[in-house]
């Protein structure tokens, strides 16, 4: 063959080539520009609104600071012409369910919660402030930032004429810091009639989603023995912390790295007086899981390992309480994450995915079956922490991520 018949040939493949990649790669969507500058320009309005929330205590079980928050919300998305109905929590405040009805076809349900880690006070000693390009103050980012991403988003739809959804349901939840006790029933509800669900939780900090959750379940164990006088008599005594100590490290080993299970002992009490053989131990475990038959499986296998006691007089009481269920990696939810990134490369943005041992509301919404894209929330992190943040920066770009992922989902494309 002619060295010209093999320079043919191989142009020929690479004009194939590139025909294949160009025909097999989707162009980018153009941005919205409009969408963008008003995105943009909502950035001075949401740090006011901002910091207005921060500088409200919330924790879950302060109905005074909730229901202040509350109600400037819900005054806020009555403004918008927002439907609300509220649900009641049992520690005096409520939950808020805000509807906004639209003209097509996607059912859309966007979650926060109002509620923080942080004690009555902790607004009065660290108030929101503006340092350089972050925002901090106590639940600035987990979440009463995110509780604003989602508000605003429906405002920018609003403020472009965009109705083609059948419905976008705002839930305020008042107690997501401590499981959801009281809103937990009402979140699977409200899923199961959406096609999809957002959990606006923080955006973590390089930018990014999660893209599955573990579940929590807590472990308690006790231990009762027979008190007695370690100098005079101490074979006499039942020693329960002798007891716990032989079965925390058994319950410890079944956890299991490679399935992503963990169980990690946390809490442990017995005695106070150290002449006295403890008649009482107890301690405590957190959890962790991401696939649900893991938890059936520990509570399977801690009930095993506590009939093997060091102390045949001991007494011992298991108990395993179930919390928030696993929220596994899925095929509905890497389809909506892909969705999400063409949309932030629509604005030269990069979203990254990682998955997450802590839980959220997203772990309900996905455990009957919605499809449930968490985390698209203003950028933040040190959550539950003295230096908890938000990138004054993620304002705009989430705000038009969300907008136009509301938009896609909405109109059903």
């Amino acid at each position: 063959m002619s060295v010209l018949s093999k320079r043919g040939r191989s142009l020929s493949v690479l004009v194939a080539l590139f025909v294949i990649l160009t025909v097999s790669v989707p162009a980018l969507a153009a941005t919205d520009t409009a969408l963008l500058e008003r995105a943009q320009g909502a950035e001075a309005l949401v740090l006011t609104e901002l910091e207005q929330l921060v500088n409200i205590d919330s924790p879950a079980d302060h109905a005074a600071g909730l229901n202040q928050i509350q109600g400037i919300l819900s005054t806020k998305l009555k403004s918008m012409g927002a439907e609300i109905r509220t649900v009641p929590s049992p520690r005096g405040s409520y939950n808020i369910v805000a509807t906004f009805t639209g003209t097509g076809t996607g059912k859309l349900l966007l979650m926060a919660h109002v509620d923080t880690v942080f004690k009555v006070g902790a607004a009065q000693e660290r108030p929101f402030r503006i340092q350089g390009d972050r925002a901090y103050g106590p639940g600035v980012s987990d979440d009463k930032g995110p509780v604003l991403t989602g508000l605003y988003a429906i405002k920018l739809l609003q403020d472009s004429g965009f109705k083609d959804y059948a419905k976008i349901t705002y839930l305020l939840n008042v107690d997501e810091e401590i499981g959801s006790p009281s809103s937990k029933e009402l979140i699977k509800e409200l899923a199961q009639q959406h096609d999809y669900a957002i959990c606006l939780e923080g955006g973590r900090s390089n930018d990014g989603v999660v893209s599955f959750r573990k579940g929590i379940s807590y472990l308690q164990i006790e231990a009762k023995g027979r008190a007695s006088h370690a100098g005079n008599a101490p074979e006499k005594g039942v020693n329960a912390l002798l007891e716990l100590v032989e079965q925390i490290p058994a319950l410890a080993r079944l956890a299991d790295p490679d399935k992503g299970t963990t169980v990690s002992f946390t809490v442990f009490q017995s005695g106070d007086k150290t002449n006295v053989i403890p008649d009482k131990a107890l301690a405590k475990a957190d959890i962790r899981v991401l696939l649900p038959e893991e938890m059936d499986r520990l509570e399977k296998e801690a009930a095993e390992v506590v009939t093997n006691k060091l102390l045949p007089e001991s007494q011992i009481k298991l108990t395993i309480t179930r919390g928030r269920p696993p929220f596994p990696q899925n095929a509905a939810t890497d389809a909506l994450i892909e969705k999400a990134q063409v949309v932030y490369q629509e604005i030269g943005k990069t979203l990254s995915v990682a998955g997450s041992g802590g839980g959220s509301d997203g772990n309900y919404t996905a455990s009957v079956g919605t499809p449930t894209l968490d985390s698209l929330g203003f950028v933040g992190g040190g959550a539950h922490g003295v230096n908890e943040y938000m990138e004054i920066k993620s304002i705009a770009p989430r705000l038009y991520l969300l907008s136009r992922l509301l938009m896609d989902l909405g109109s059903g494309k």
